[in-house]
């Protein structure tokens, strides 16, 4: 993977000359060594240096799509709904009035952005949380699972949120 030289965060800004550039194949799950590809230019490229912050604070993982939260089917959910699997507790992230509308059986209804320690604590920590919204283009339940996690509560966003539900054939309620 090509990466840019880094610099500590109190060095200034300037630019590095890097003689090869290095590519390196998708990780692959197998014991054979994995050789990188080194492409040398004629003259060395300059290339901008990164800036390196040290985090003085647990943050929460990302993965490459910049999701905080593992994805939970909706096909897992509504078995774990109808097998009543305890600690489960499915969170509508949509407004209170969206929420009056339809929502997922069972589900408690809680934005974003009125979550934090006051708002949450009568939540049990022992809980999953399940967070979902309209869709997969809103991005209410990423925030609603951002802040519950950031808060210590264990949270999976519903895949594809109340529009894949439906188109799965699962019931809501009103």
């Amino acid at each position: 993977m090509m990466t840019a030289p880094v610099t500590a965060a109190d060095e200034p800004a300037s630019t590095v000359h890097t003689a090869h550039l290095e590519l390196l194949p998708s990780p692959v799950d197998s014991a054979e060594p994995v050789e990188a590809v080194r492409i040398s230019p004629s003259e060395p490229p300059t290339v901008p240096v990164a800036q390196v912050v040290t985090l003085t604070a647990p943050t929460a993982r990302i993965h490459w799509i910049g999701t905080f939260v593992d994805l939970r089917h909706p096909a897992d959910l509504y078995a774990d709904i109808v097998a009543g699997t305890p600690n489960l507790v499915v969170v509508d992230a949509r407004f209170a009035e969206a929420y009056a509308v339809e929502h997922v059986p069972g589900a408690i209804n809680l934005p974003w952005r009125v979550l934090d320690e006051t708002t949450t604590a009568h939540l049990s920590r022992e809980a999953l949380y399940v967070v979902y919204c309209w869709n997969a283009s809103c991005h209410a339940s990423t925030k609603t699972a951002r802040r519950l996690e950031a808060l210590g509560f264990k949270v999976k966003e519903l895949h594809g949120g109340l529009e894949r539900w439906r188109k799965e054939g699962y019931p809501t309620e009103h």
